[in-house]
């Protein structure tokens, strides 16, 4: 064989056994992406190739190549004779050949690190979304560790004050039982200086009671005060004035019941001043509230074809007076005003009482103004009595029976004073009750 021929088949064996540099993967990296396309083309070129040293192996011996089977031409019908080849085109043939043996290589080399990189990616994917998970998990509880405190503290805050506030409800409620066994006590003292031992008795039939229906008399009558509740307000400063009230007193007095006569008419005048130690607003919402607590008893008829619901009432009702002589039964119809004005609260209110029983035709007919107002002499705001309440009443007194005497209309006439002045003290006591409870209610709002 060919000396330059060996030379050539052992520089391929040499670069056989070399494998490129990482420089020079990383340079070819482009062409793994074309690899499998190539392998077919190269399994094809190394089978040529193998078969072509084959035939060159067998041949050693001879100094002289002598070309294979294949090298000759194929003698058939319409066959050509060719030429055999040169020893330089053999010579570049193996080198196409051992060149093709590298690439071969190469690309085989590519296929399986690029199979170990996919094997890499899934296994480092895999650990990437773990470690995502993770960091996300490491940052909800790190914030979570920063909003329990705040939250323990809210909590802390809203619990103090919810045990502070069910102290303060069971106090108000241990005062609120107190103060009611306190008025029982007073209340069956004052009967029982009253009425002495028949008090028991009185006061069980006076707590009878015993319903009443609205009538067409009784709409009209109702419609007449009501429309006479505005002339009567406008006569406030006027009546006042010469009630003989005083214009700045300082200190609680009452005048009345005083009997007059105009003429002949009779009738009676009662003046009441009384200061209390609550603000004007707790006093005023206290007086109206405690006035519509009054008339929600069951034994209550209210007429509703009023205008102002929430400033007016009226009511017919029964009365049972317990009396010296008795037990007294009275009618009654009755409408009352609310006027609210800067730093002041007017009521004025008409009534009429109808006697019933032995005092049946005899009539009282009531005329009254309460102004609540703040304390004039409280002008630094540190007085003690901070309100006052000014009371007036103008009722007269009327027999239209036949059969009644003088006696029996002096005995009503005091009996419409005994229950006004009963009621105007039930009032008065629910007022300050109610506007103690408010400033206690304000009190513990703003501490």
């Amino acid at each position: 064989m060919d000396d330059d021929l060996l030379c050539d088949l052992s520089g391929f064996l040499d670069d056989c056994d070399v494998l490129p540099s990482s420089t020079e993967l990383q340079a070819l990296t482009p062409i793994a992406n074309d690899a499998t396309a190539l392998i077919a083309d190269s399994d094809q070129l190394l089978a040529e190739t193998e078969t072509l040293l084959a035939s060159y192996e067998r041949n050693d011996t001879n100094d002289t190549i002598v070309p294979t089977a294949s090298q000759f031409p194929t003698i058939g019908e319409n066959a050509t004779l060719t030429t055999p080849k040169t020893p330089a085109e053999l010579r570049k043939e193996v080198k196409n050949a051992q060149a093709a043996k590298r690439r071969l290589k190469y690309r085989t080399k590519l296929k399986t690190e690029r199979q170990t990189l996919q094997e890499q990616e899934i296994v480092l994917s895999g650990e990437l979304i773990h470690l995502q998970h993770a960091r996300k998990r490491a940052k909800y509880l790190q914030q979570q560790s920063k909003t329990i405190p705040l939250w323990k503290d809210i909590t802390k805050r809203q619990k103090d004050g919810r045990l502070e506030a069910e102290e303060y409800q069971k106090s108000l409620k241990r005062s609120v039982n107190f103060r009611s066994k306190t008025i029982s006590e007073l209340e069956e003292m004052i009967r029982q200086k009253l009425y002495g031992a028949n008090a028991s008795m009185i006061c069980a039939d006076f707590e009878e009671k015993r319903a009443v229906e609205l009538n067409l008399d009784d709409k009209v009558l109702f419609e007449d005060y009501l429309n006479d509740l505005d002339v009567v307000y406008a006569r406030t400063a006027e009546v006042f004035r010469n009630s003989g009230a005083e214009e700045n007193p300082v200190m609680s007095y009452r005048i009345g019941p005083n009997r007059k006569w105009d003429g002949d008419l009779e009738f009676i005048e009662n003046l009441d001043v009384l200061f209390v130690p609550f603000s004007f607003e707790q006093t005023a919402n206290a007086m109206w509230q405690s006035m519509v607590q009054v008339h929600q008893q069951s034994d209550r008829r209210h007429y509703d074809h009023i205008g102002d619901l929430e400033n007016t009432i009226a009511v017919k009702f029964p009365l049972l007076y317990p009396s010296a002589v008795g037990r007294v039964d009275m009618i009654i119809h009755f409408v009352m005003r609310r006027y609210v004005e800067a730093e002041r609260m007017v009521l004025v209110w008409r009534a009429l009482s109808e006697g019933e029983g032995k005092f049946s035709g005899m009539h009282s007919d009531e005329t009254g103004w309460c102004v609540v107002r703040p304390n004039a002499s409280d002008g630094d705001g540190d007085a003690l009595m901070r309100t006052a309440m000014e009371t007036f009443v103008h009722f007269v007194p009327m027999d239209i029976s036949t059969r009644s005497t003088n006696k029996h209309t002096t005995q009503f006439s005091d009996l419409v004073v005994s229950s006004i002045d009963v009621d105007a003290a039930e009032i008065a006591r629910m007022t300050s009750s109610d506007a103690a409870f408010l400033a206690e209610v304000d009190r513990f709002l703003t501490s």
